[in-house]
């Protein structure tokens, strides 16, 4: 009589445990899944953050979301000239304007000095597009949060829209 294997009563001669079915499909799986992941880095990595209104360094930390909210968000981290940035691509959120599809939003943050002679607060600005040589500007992100609570209040201005347009940098992904 044969020995019992992972499955069973093993009938070969095989010295070695049989698998079944679904472990090979499992395993199979597994492997596809792993690839997957692997492929979806490195388009972070190498693809997507190329796409970015503002360079992204090779360097910077990625972090990969789907939110609650019912829209997914890849975020860049990195720190350069004393500014912590962030430069996050989101599909649409539930509350923006039909036509803004897959966008950027780029976020400087100058941190505080609690005390001292060079005391001063936290600093936190959005990058918006204008007419400028350099294409941008940065906005108070006070300004740009009073935009995005009137706009899902219906109470936003024209100025307020245009803000929030321009903050929203159009994804070619």
């Amino acid at each position: 009589m044969g020995r019992i294997g992972k499955t069973g009563l093993g009938g070969g001669t095989s010295s070695e445990p049989q698998e079944s079915i679904d472990q090979v499909e499992y395993e199979t799986l597994a492997s596809e899944k792993e690839l997957a992941l692997e492929a979806r880095e490195a388009y972070l990595k190498n693809d997507l953050r190329l796409d970015s209104p503002i360079k992204i360094p090779a360097d910077a930390k990625i972090k990969d979301e789907t939110k609650e909210a019912g829209y997914d968000q890849v975020k860049y981290t990195w720190e350069s000239e004393g500014y912590k940035y962030e430069s996050r691509w989101h599909t649409k959120t539930p509350e923006a304007p039909d036509y803004q599809g897959n966008s950027w939003v780029v976020q400087r943050t100058k941190p505080g000095i609690a005390c001292g002679s060079n005391a001063r607060p936290k600093q936190e600005s959005i990058m918006v597009k204008d007419d400028s040589p350099q294409g941008y500007r940065w906005v108070d992100k006070k300004i740009w949060n009073r935009a995005i609570h009137a706009r899902n209040t219906s109470g936003r201005t024209t100025e307020q829209k245009e803000l929030l347009d321009n903050g929203h940098w159009k994804s070619k992904k």
